[in-house]
């Protein structure tokens, strides 16, 4: 018997989503005195050190060309996801050292809450990402004004 070909109608393009950013937080840079002390202190210090070190690992901020993920968490992940044209409100907060060694707190909020969503602290160039955030958000609001 010979197969009966089947019209399947034409698929979408879906546009891929790209990862635009993805950083943990750094240990040294958000808190350097803290840092040299821990690692000064034999024992005790170092064992500090390796929960902070634990912390610091398992905790990610990506931004993409359409959301931002945060994901904390050791053995119990948390995680969060906001997609960019639901972002009301991005702020940066950097302590003078935090200037200087190029790292700050990021405080993203959205529509569904009052109060910021994600805050991370200790992100590498903290105003990279808000400018990646920003351009991004803009362009989602276009396209969701376009459909």
């Amino acid at each position: 018997m010979p197969e009966e070909k089947k019209e399947v109608p034409e698929e979408k393009e879906v546009a891929e989503e790209k990862v635009l950013y993805d950083s943990a937080p750094s240990m040294f840079r958000n808190k350097p005195f803290t840092f040299l002390l821990l690692f000064i202190i034999p024992i005790i210090g170092w064992i500090i050190l390796a929960i902070w070190w634990l912390k610091a690992a398992n905790t990610r901020l990506t931004v993409t060309n359409e959301r931002i993920t945060f994901r904390i968490g050791i053995l119990s992940k948390n995680i969060r996801e906001i997609f960019l044209s639901d972002i009301r409100g991005v702020q940066i907060n950097q302590r003078l050292l935090q200037r200087i060694l190029g790292t700050g707190h990021v405080e993203v909020a959205s529509a569904a809450s009052a109060e910021a969503e994600i805050q991370i602290d200790g992100i590498p160039q903290a105003y990279e990402v808000k400018d990646i955030i920003d351009k991004y958000r803009r362009e989602a609001r276009r396209e969701k004004k376009d459909e």
